[in-house]
């Protein structure tokens, strides 16, 4: 899943929705949040038409200046939980159930009230204990760092933000892609560039999405560039959850069948009685490809007796998950880590030294000459697996 983040500066430039269009068919967001509309809402839905997305909200714009606007599509699964002029607070959920909470921000652009947007950053941080992530538009800075050009930044302001963000426990997602995301006078004297748009997050979402990358796009209709919060799901969560459907699926098809042959049961016409005994191999084989699966999920020998026992291949595949849960990684220190490049430099050190440790480069490997592939054997290697093999296989 990702959400897409732009200060577009106004949605009636053709130029812009052009691009964003663009920018929509390269990135394909989940979520799209668009700040500095200057639209009403009945344009926003026939935005919402045109980019194909299921569903939106929009915050009318004041005269010629703010207007936000939020689109989602059905597998995002969110609804909207509070809105102002200056944000729109979304939760989503995972089976029914809240999981997580994301804040569209826009702050105020006048310097003489910043402190509101302050006030509002450290307000929906008490609103709930969900975990949550807030990413948008600011129209602030944190350090000297994130200017370039032009005047300093008064830092009265920066520590303003900064204490509004700590008060919050918010943590900010490093930038890939750029460093900056808005600048003006391109190539001119009065060329500025400054980091506006940001994302942070608690320590519960990070938790939530420890795998989550910031990058920072660009558009050509703007001033601001577009940020693109990909949430980077794991495989093995992507595969769980695929598991877990997929068995779940099994479960309502021998629920359904099972229906079917009770329908038949008090047939006594040859019709029926014939028809019973199909649907009632229909269940027996439903049930035996229950008992595969989780078979194969366990990585068991079958029982030799044939006691198709499907409670105890579960057992021992939940068991074996388990086992090779992997909550964290450590350094040589001992040292939990968290950081995704970091991670990434642990899991290379150890597989290094694992494929290297005790080989040497001018080792070769004494296989004895006798022991060959013979072209009938390797004509039966290289053959298409027939039925046969495949049914015998899976007894």
């Amino acid at each position: 899943m990702n959400v897409l983040s732009w200060n577009c500066q106004g949605l009636g430039n053709l130029k812009r929705v052009r691009v964003l269009c663009d920018l929509i068919k390269s990135h394909k967001p989940d979520v799209l949040f668009l700040s500095e509309t200057i639209s009403k809402a009945d344009s926003i839905e026939q935005l919402r038409i045109k980019f194909g997305f299921s569903q939106c909200f929009a915050i009318n714009c004041i005269g010629r200046s703010g207007g936000l606007g939020i689109f989602w599509r059905n597998n995002a699964a969110c609804e909207i939980n509070g809105y102002s002029q200056n944000h729109v607070d979304i939760l989503f959920k995972h089976n029914n159930t809240v999981s997580w909470r994301l804040t569209c921000f826009y702050g105020f652009p006048e310097r003489s009230r910043r402190q509101n947007s302050w006030n509002l950053i450290c307000n929906l941080a008490n609103l709930s204990d969900l975990p949550w992530c807030i990413v948008g538009d600011f129209n602030d800075l944190l350090y000297d760092s994130d200017k370039w050009g032009g005047v300093p930044h008064p830092r009265s302001l920066m520590e303003g933000f900064r204490n509004a963000i700590d008060d919050s426990l918010l943590a900010e997602l490093d930038l890939y892609g750029g460093k900056f995301t808005w600048e003006r006078c391109r190539g001119k004297p009065g060329w500025v560039k400054e980091r506006l748009d940001r994302c942070f997050a608690n320590q519960a979402w990070w938790n939530l999405f420890p795998l989550c990358k910031l990058s920072v796009s660009h558009a050509s209709a703007s001033d601001h560039d577009p940020l693109l919060l990909d949430l980077l799901i794991s495989v093995s969560s992507f595969m769980a959850r695929w598991g877990r459907n997929f068995f779940h699926k099994f479960r309502d098809k021998v629920k359904k069948q099972k229906e079917i042959v009770a329908s038949f049961s008090d047939r006594t016409d040859m019709p029926g009685v014939e028809q019973y005994f199909i649907e009632k191999e229909k269940l027996n084989v439903l049930l035996l490809h229950e008992e595969t699966y989780w078979k194969q999920r366990a990585k068991n020998y079958w029982l030799a007796e044939g006691d198709a026992n499907t409670k105890f291949f579960h057992a021992t595949a939940s068991a074996r998950k388990r086992t090779n849960h992997i909550a964290f990684p450590e350094n040589d220190e001992g040292e939990q880590i968290h950081n995704h490049e970091d991670m990434c430099q642990v899991v290379k050190g150890y597989f290094t030294e694992v494929f290297s440790r005790g080989r040497s480069h001018n080792a070769s490997p004494n296989l004895p000459s006798d022991r060959r592939v013979t072209a009938a054997q390797n004509a039966d290697l290289v053959a298409e697996v027939t039925f046969e093999e495949f049914t015998t296989a899976v007894k």
